[in-house]
């Protein structure tokens, strides 16, 4: 939870940063992708640590069937977020690239 807040935090420097470019006419593209970078990267990892804790402990009792099931289950899931947040950085750089046009 801290990770994905970490996250978000850096997230919103990022819609800061992003702003102050097109409100100051300074260039601070720079520094909103890092932000966006550092909280898509937070995001993930918080994501990562959330669906590990949300899975039930392993128990010795479970068989391989049901064990693949859960593990292809968590890959999933992981594999969805990670496409959620590469798909949020792209939103980011392609509205900077046109703020920067416009601007």
């Amino acid at each position: 939870m801290v990770s994905n807040v970490i996250g978000a935090l850096a997230a919103a420097g990022a819609a800061i940063a992003a702003w102050l470019t097109t409100m100051n006419h300074s260039d601070l593209t720079q520094w909103a992708l890092i932000l966006a970078g550092i909280g898509g990267v937070f995001v993930a990892k918080g994501s990562v640590i959330l669906a590990i804790a949300e899975s039930r402990p392993y128990a010795p009792q479970d068989g391989v069937p049901e064990l693949e099931r859960r593990l292809s289950a968590l890959e999933n899931r992981l594999s969805a977020r990670n496409s959620g947040v590469v798909e949020r950085i792209e939103q980011l750089e392609a509205e900077i690239a046109r703020l920067r046009v416009r601007g």
